[in-house]
């Protein structure tokens, strides 16, 4: 049985222009010490992915209208949200991408580590100080003890998605989801945020969902990739969002066609003048 399952997911959401699918039909599994990784181009609906894993998908306006998420046999869309909130954070846990935006800026962020104990009810061996502590070194902040009561942004990017990951898995979840955690990064703290989660994901026997748009990464980290780039799924991916589309668009993929002097499209019914 697969640590998580996620089958035919749909996610819409309201908008001034009506109701629009921003998952149609997801499906994918993570077993436990995988790491998948989640691909596709901005707009395609991975971080959303990870709001309905997490709960964190807005109602109003959006809504999940059908599927199923299952996490070590439980069925995640039919608990309360009580029960929900107390599972992930806990056993799922999310590095959020903008870290600066996901920190709090008026607490410290030894005092945020922390609270993920307070709010959990976990009470480490040795306390929950030396337990942040232990984060931050095992994280590779130096000086830990005084960098525990500085604030998110006297911290770098890189700092602070390492601070991000800390805070994921401080409770040592069975799924960690990091949702694009290396973007807003240069190349070089990419490369030390990679080694981190890589090291972390050998430490213990945690399932990974990492999802990128970059296939450099995913070289380097993940064990499978989803979609399957070698069974990708029939029809236009776009379809379900055009207004022209036909019965056409849901069977056949279009090919990159000249549709006017400097213009491709990979569409049946292209626009041909503009």
């Amino acid at each position: 049985m697969a640590l998580l399952e996620v089958k035919d997911l749909q996610v819409s959401f309201d908008t001034a222009a009506g109701r629009i699918l921003a998952l149609n039909g997801v499906s994918f599994s993570l077993e436990r010490g995988e790491v998948l990784a989640l691909l596709g181009e901005s707009g395609s609906g991975k971080s959303v992915t990870a709001s309905a894993i997490m709960d964190l998908v807005p109602n109003p306006p959006g809504e999940i209208n059908q599927g199923s998420i299952r996490f070590d046999g439980v069925e995640l869309l039919q608990l309360s949200r009580n029960e929900r909130r107390d599972l992930c954070g806990d056993r799922i846990a999310l590095i959020f991408q903008d870290a600066l935006a996901a920190l709090n800026p008026v607490y410290s962020v030894g005092w945020q580590i922390a609270e993920m104990f307070r709010i959990h009810g976990r009470t480490p061996e040795g306390g929950v100080e030396k337990a942040v502590i232990d984060l931050l070194t095992a994280i590779g902040i130096p000086d830990p003890e005084s960098r525990a009561r500085q604030y998110p942004h006297e911290f770098s990017g890189g700092m602070r998605q390492r601070i991000m990951i800390a805070m994921a898995v401080a409770l040592e979840p069975d799924v960690i989801i990091a949702d694009e955690p290396t973007t807003a990064l240069d190349v070089t703290i990419q490369a030390q945020v990679v080694d981190l989660l890589e090291t972390i994901r050998k430490r213990s026997d945690a399932g990974m969902i990492f999802i990128t748009h970059d296939l450099g990464v995913v070289a380097e980290l993940a064990d499978r990739v989803a979609p399957n780039p070698v069974a990708l799924p029939s029809g236009c991916a776009f379809r379900t969002r055009c207004p022209r589309a036909e019965g056409l668009c849901a069977e056949v993929v279009p090919h990159l066609e000249t549709v006017g002097p400097g213009r491709q499209a990979a569409c049946h019914f292209p626009v041909l003048s503009v």
